[in-house]
């Protein structure tokens, strides 16, 4: 014969396995704020990758300047200072950097880009390229030794590796393209309720996804590409409208590319390498419609830039 099970009893039950179920997850995917393993590393997101920055402004429209791949001017202060004085000159509420910003991510290097920055009255994002979360050379030759110091040392001068920022136009979010697919997702769907649907979805990163370019794990200086394959990724973003990279494309692109229903609106933002041409983007923000333009940085024809 069957016994009844008291209220009670299913009650404790029920408690005590919905608490272990809450307390392996938590294990599981909780952040690690002092990591001594890989896995620990990529464990979770911390507390500023998880607050959404929320600007309250009636500014029409909003301004944002964004480029990407910047390294190469750390070895010519002039022009890099040019580049800011145009950054400058567009009076922007946003500047973004999408990826690169230094090229060894030493402290050295951290401090000369905040000099710069500093200069700058525009709020400042950041979306990690590989460069900034890696010691160039050593992941070039396939090692992985110092990954945890590289990583947190772009956590210390940064704070975060993904971002979400809402303003009265847009909800921008920043990811990590140096990831997995299934962590940059996990993020994503972490903060889908915090963003708003009614305003324009914008994505951004430091490479390309909507490029066939990945990894190859059977060599090494592949590194510098994406670690997974577009197809990973693109059919699970499809919610937002814009894809905005900063990687080393050399020229302003925007276009057009194919999602199931519809198009993402793409857009590349990215310099190139020492001798080529240097522009910003400026973008200008409207509730119904976004436009953006390249801006050239003139670089007199005399300068040690163009002697490669």
């Amino acid at each position: 014969m069957y016994k009844i099970l008291s209220l009670t009893t299913i009650f404790i039950f029920t408690f005590f396995f919905f608490n272990s179920c809450q307390n392996h997850l938590t294990n599981e995917h909780s952040y690690v704020p002092n990591p001594k393993t890989l896995e620990e590393l990529f464990r979770g997101f911390n507390q500023e990758e998880l607050t959404t920055d929320i600007i309250k402004s009636e500014q029409k429209p909003v301004v944002i300047v964004a480029t990407g791949h910047l390294y190469p001017l750390l070895k010519y202060p002039k022009i890099y200072n040019t580049l800011i004085d145009k950054i400058i000159e567009q009076d922007p509420d946003y500047f973004f950097t999408l990826g690169d910003i230094v090229f060894n991510n030493t402290d050295e290097e951290w401090e000369t880009v905040k000099s710069y920055l500093n200069r700058l009255d525009a709020k400042v994002y950041f979306a990690p390229g590989n460069h900034d979360l890696n010691y160039h050379y050593e992941r070039y030759f396939g090692k992985r030794d110092n990954q945890i110091e590289a990583e947190l040392r772009y956590l210390n001068q940064v704070g975060y590796r993904y971002k979400v920022l809402q303003d009265q136009f847009s909800n921008f979010v920043f990811i990590n393209a140096n990831d997995s697919a299934h962590r940059i997702l996990s993020f994503i769907e972490e903060i889908k309720p915090t963003l708003d649907y009614n305003k324009h979805l914008i994505l951004l990163s430091s490479q390309s996804l909507w490029f066939k370019k990945h990894q190859d794990p059977n060599n090494p200086r592949t590194w510098v590409s994406r670690p997974f394959q577009r197809d990973e990724f693109l059919p699970y973003v499809e919610d937002f409208k814009y894809l905005i990279h900063g990687d080393w494309g050399g020229n302003f692109y925007r276009g057009k590319q194919k999602k199931s229903d519809d198009y993402f609106d793409v857009m590349a933002v990215g310099n190139r390498k020492v001798g080529d041409s240097l522009y910003i983007t400026r973008i200008e923000i409207y509730r119904d419609s976004i436009f953006a333009a390249p801006i050239r940085i003139e670089v007199p024809q005399n300068s040690n830039w163009f002697k490669k």
